[in-house]
């Protein structure tokens, strides 16, 4: 039976630790929209283990803690003098810096609708390389993608204004 606890990412960090440090899978409900579009707040899930720290590979996402204590879930896309390179699939920016002391665990998988998807499965290779190859795209992507909300609560500001004047 699978229980569901609500904590924050401070107190269940030790815990997570222990879990994959022993050989366990540790799933976790994805907080935040960094990693969207595979990833969904809330929705979606990773299935956490224990990290080789000093061997991660390009693609890998690891679960790592961030020198201001925030906890992250990004890929990593360059390693360089021991050193990683992380970005999440809704960011164009670099954080580069990331040691293997800050490394938690590693995605083995994730769980989206309900569907596993392995990160050793070809339908999720397939989603990673495409994503990389639109890397140059990104910043226009997004843009493209909030425009009509942008769009559209603009046209409201407008509708306002305009009801206003025939008050």
């Amino acid at each position: 039976m699978i229980k569901t606890v609500n904590m924050s990412m401070q107190d269940l960090s030790p815990l997570i630790s222990s879990c994959v440090e022993s050989g366990k899978e540790v799933v976790l409900t994805v907080t935040g929209n960094s990693m969207r579009p595979f990833i969904k707040d809330k929705r979606d899930q990773v299935i956490l283990i224990k990290a080789d720290k000093e061997n991660l590979q390009v693609n890998d996402v690891p679960l790592y803690r961030r020198r201001n204590g925030k906890y992250v879930l990004h890929r990593l896309v360059k390693i360089e003098n021991g050193k990683y390179t992380m970005l999440g699939d809704a960011q164009v920016r670099l954080e580069p810096g990331i040691e293997p002391d800050q490394i938690v665990a590693i995605a083995k998988g994730f769980i989206r609708k309900g569907k596993t998807y392995p990160c050793d499965s070809k339908e999720y290779k397939r989603y990673v390389s495409f994503w990389n190859k639109m890397m140059p795209l990104r910043k226009f992507y997004f843009l493209l993608k909030r425009a009509p909300k942008a769009v559209l609560i603009r046209i409201k500001r407008l509708a306002k204004k305009i009801l206003s004047l025939f008050k």
